[in-house]
C-alpha cells in the first residue's frame, strides 16, 4: 500500500498527506542540522542559499508549525509554499532561517531539550521587560539579544 492510498483511506487530504510526509523526510534526510554548529559553514549555506527540504527540516527541529515559522521570516508563509523541494530559498531568508535554528540547537545544549527551551521561549522574562523571548526572533537584533540571555544563563549569570 503506497503513502496516498493509506492516507485516501483515512479521509486525509493528499495535500496536508503530502506535506507530512515530505516534513518527515526532510527531518530524516536532511544534513543541515549538522551543519548548524560550524558559523563558516553556516555562512556559506546562507549564502548559496538552503533548500525547501532544509527548510522543513528546521521547521521540523523547532516545533512550530510553518505559519508560525514563517511569522518569524521576512517572506510569507504562501511564497514559502510555492517554493518546490529542491529549489533554493534566497540567501537572505536562507540566513535567518539558519541563524533560528542555530538558535534552538543552542537553546536545546544550554536547556536541556527542545521543548524546555520552547517553553522558555514562550515565558515572559524580566531581562527582557516581562516579554517573550519568542518575541524578539524576528529579527537579527533581536536573536543576538536572546542569544546572549541563552549564554548568561549558561554561565549562571543571573537573568
Amino acid at each position: 500500500m503506497n503513502s496516498r492510498t493509506w492516507f485516501n483511506k483515512r479521509n486525509i487530504s493528499f495535500n496536508y498527506a503530502n506535506y507530512f510526509v515530505h516534513l518527515c523526510m526532510a527531518y530524516k534526510t536532511s544534513e543541515i542540522l549538522n551543519l548548524i554548529h560550524d558559523p563558516a559553514i553556516r555562512y556559506q549555506k546562507a549564502h548559496e542559499g538552503i533548500t525547501k527540504l532544509d527548510f522543513l527540516a528546521v521547521v521540523s527541529m523547532t516545533g512550530m508549525n510553518l505559519k508560525e515559522f514563517s511569522n518569524l521570516l521576512p517572506v510569507t508563509r504562501r511564497t514559502l509554499e510555492k517554493v518546490k523541494d529542491k529549489e533554493l530559498i534566497n540567501a537572505s531568508v536562507s540566513d535567518r532561517i539558519l541563524q533560528i535554528a542555530a538558535l534552538y540547537q543552542y537553546g536545546e545544549e544550554v536547556l536541556g531539550s527542545i521543548p524546555a527551551f520552547q517553553s522558555w521561549l514562550k515565558s515572559d522574562l524580566l531581562a527582557l521587560a516581562n516579554k517573550k523571548p519568542y518575541d524578539f526572533l524576528s529579527n537579527s537584533t533581536g536573536l543576538s539579544l536572546v542569544e546572549d540571555l541563552l549564554g548568561r544563563i549558561e554561565h549562571g549569570v543571573y537573568s
